[in-house]
């Protein structure tokens, strides 16, 4: 199946709802396609947040960031995806993700899984959340039977789960262009015969083109490397559009990523991001 460029971007999430409502008005009018909001404390609640985008932003499909699965009981979850998509008029796009931060678990006075038993509960979660709203008969219904199911991580296990069984796979690499080649290949490898179903998304954390120095949200990831090796890596992305649109192309040409996602921050203006997104569509 031929996939369409899909073009997101992330709001960081840290402020206001009604300031998240505004930077998604901006993100529409750049041209974006999705609007992505975080899971993660200190910030909104993504459900909250995606519903007031959705009211105020009536174009852009909604995501979370990822769902920390393990946060939620399967069934409350459902009923609240199902909610967000019924008031959005069929726009979300579920995503969910392991959890990684052991200090929001503490702070949320829930114990922190293994790394195998979370990626368990990822799979229970996507498996339940989907038979749930698979259901026409589920209160409340969703717009979407069910809405389309992106699982996003790194390591095997997570990628084999999410090969096998999510619509949309979302490949997290802080690695080289090398590092990312084989995390495609190994999703292709454990999807089989359902690869060409998938959608294959990935996501620019560090997103500098008006301030190539800004390497702060890489530095914020742990990434312990000199600057320049930081910015040759294929998540940062600081260098030219021209540059920035060479490397996406190839991306989508090389690997088959046809969704791609990128962190708001101040080192990218919303006028830079419009002439990014307006050169995209054009040279597709």
């Amino acid at each position: 199946m031929t996939q369409s460029l899909r073009l997101g971007i992330a709001l960081e999430g840290n402020g206001p709802v009604s300031d998240l409502v505004e930077e998604a008005r901006k993100a529409e009018a750049a041209g974006f396609d999705v609007v992505l909001v975080p899971d993660h404390l200190g910030n909104a609640s993504p459900m909250v947040s995606l519903t007031a985008i959705g009211a105020a932003v009536p174009t852009v499909q909604l995501s979370p960031m990822v769902l920390n699965a393990a946060f939620y009981s399967p069934a409350l979850i459902a009923r609240d995806l199902a909610a967000v998509d019924s008031a959005t008029d069929g726009r979300l796009i579920i995503a969910f993700g392991a959890g990684y931060v052991e200090a929001e678990f503490d702070a949320a006075g829930i114990p922190f899984p293994s790394p195998a038993q979370r990626v368990s509960i990822v799979g229970n979660t996507l498996r339940e959340v989907r038979r749930l709203l698979s259901d026409p008969d589920h209160n409340p219904t969703p717009r979407q039977l069910p809405p389309p199911i992106l699982v996003a991580g790194a390591g095997n296990k997570l990628l084999t789960l999410a090969a096998r069984e999510a619509d949309i796979v979302g490949i997290a690499s802080r690695g080289d262009e090398t590092d990312l080649a084989e995390r495609v290949a190994f999703v292709k490898h454990a999807a089989g015969q359902r690869f060409d179903d998938i959608e294959l998304q990935f996501g620019f954390f560090q997103t500098s083109l008006d301030d190539p120095r800004d390497l702060s949200v890489a530095r914020l990831l742990g990434i312990d490397a000199p600057d320049a090796e930081i910015g040759k890596l294929p998540t940062v992305l600081n260098g030219s559009i021209d540059a920035a649109i060479e490397r996406i192309q190839r991306f989508r040409d090389d690997l088959g990523i046809t969704y791609f996602s990128f962190l708001k921050t101040d080192a990218t203006s919303w006028d830079t991001f419009g002439s990014l997104v307006k050169a995209l569509r054009e040279a597709a």
